[in-house]
């Protein structure tokens, strides 16, 4: 069985982010299937952090993303796949950012970094909350409806106003996730924790 090793988690976190960001320039640019399979491969590094990191929660959604994974590359879509696919996101990031901030709690890190850690967690809940409601049915054919009657109807303002919310907080999460474990990772690799 492999020891712990947060700081090799952390490397192994953000190499999965870059793998994740690439999936879904490439879906658009290569071809779904592509974009699926870099995405599964993301699913997979991420599940191998959550292992160093002994984070039980983390490791069961990313087993569960990357069966969903295989479900879509097979063909499975609609909201549903969406939404389950932003929530395992969801439970796969905030254990792991509990269970970095359990380390560096132990070894008395400055607030700072705990607090880059908070930021990161409330971002990624408001990003994946407003885009599992964005993709609730009752969103289904707003665009064209407003395209036909020439204005938008309410509930397309409301649609876009959930993306404008997922997009902004999509930046501010990855900005401080980002941050938060490129700090983590010098942290535990220097043995503080």
């Amino acid at each position: 069985m492999l020891q712990p090793n947060p700081a090799n988690a952390a490397g192994w976190t953000l190499a999965a982010l870059a793998v994740q960001l690439t999936a879904g320039v490439a879906a658009d640019a290569a071809g779904r299937l592509f974009g699926f399979a870099l995405l599964l491969v993301c699913w997979l590094m991420n599940g191998y952090a959550a292992l160093r990191l002994r984070c039980t929660a983390a490791l069961a959604a990313a087993a569960a993303g990357a069966a969903l994974c295989v479900l879509m590359m097979a063909g499975a879509s609609g909201w549903a796949v969406s939404m389950a696919s932003n929530l395992l996101f969801l439970l796969y990031y905030l254990p792991l950012q509990n269970a970095f901030d359990r380390h560096l709690a132990a070894a008395d890190v400055s607030n700072g970094t705990r607090r880059l850690g908070r930021v990161w967690a409330y971002a990624t809940l408001a990003q994946r909350g407003a885009s599992m409601l964005g993709f609730l049915p009752c969103f289904d054919g707003q665009d064209v409806l407003s395209l036909q009657q020439g204005s938008y109807t309410p509930l397309f303002t409301v649609q876009l106003a959930l993306e404008v919310i997922a997009l902004l907080a999509a930046f501010v999460s990855y900005i401080w996730m980002i941050r938060y474990l490129c700090r983590a990772r010098v942290l535990l690799r220097e043995g503080t924790v």
